[in-house]
């Protein structure tokens, strides 16, 4: 469902006149839905990984720089798997990698990753152990939120019936 459809069936579902668009509205009722609509859909992301949003990215390594950024990945992103071309690597902590790392400070091809929070443009960061030696590319698995709806024709995801539902029961809590 896109965007507007979905607003326009929480209206219905309100007993409110329908709308042309969601972009531009002088409408209170319909600019509150079109914010319940994402606060939903926000929810149902976050209630399981929906394959929709599974994806994947490719990072190349730097040599002697124990810090890969996830191109695009946005600060909600969710990591299921990452490899390089020949094994996985292991999920740590940051507090293990440093202890690791005083023990040895050797550079090879990392096994261990931790998430070590957001770069300059907001996507994740992940911090590696051993710091690798040579130029590599490590494969990413995960899940990425879609960004929140904003044009009359963005299409929802996620299952779009608990995302009315939700985003009905915001509303009539908000009429009290």
């Amino acid at each position: 469902m896109t965007y507007l459809e979905i607003v326009n069936k929480v209206l219905r579902l309100l007993r409110e006149d329908e709308t042309d668009t969601v972009q531009v509205t002088d409408d209170v009722v319909v600019a509150i839905v079109s914010d319940f609509v994402n606060d939903a859909k926000r929810l149902v992301e976050d209630a399981h990984d929906w394959n929709p949003l599974r994806t994947s990215w490719s990072e190349t390594l730097t040599p002697e720089n124990q810090y890969v950024s996830l191109t695009d990945s946005g600060k909600c992103a969710r990591i299921e798997y990452i490899r390089t071309a020949d094994k996985p690597l292991r999920e740590s902590t940051n507090a293990q990698l440093e202890h690791l790392q005083l023990r040895s400070t050797a550079s090879s091809s990392p096994i261990y990753y931790a998430v070590s929070g957001l770069d300059v443009n907001g996507d994740l960061r992940l911090r590696l152990y051993p710091t690798p030696d040579t130029a590599e590319t490590i494969t990413v698995t995960g899940f990425r939120k879609q960004d929140d709806l904003s044009a009359d024709a963005d299409v929802l995801l996620v299952p779009a019936q608990p995302v009315v539902y939700y985003a009905l029961a915001f509303a009539a809590r908000e009429r009290g």
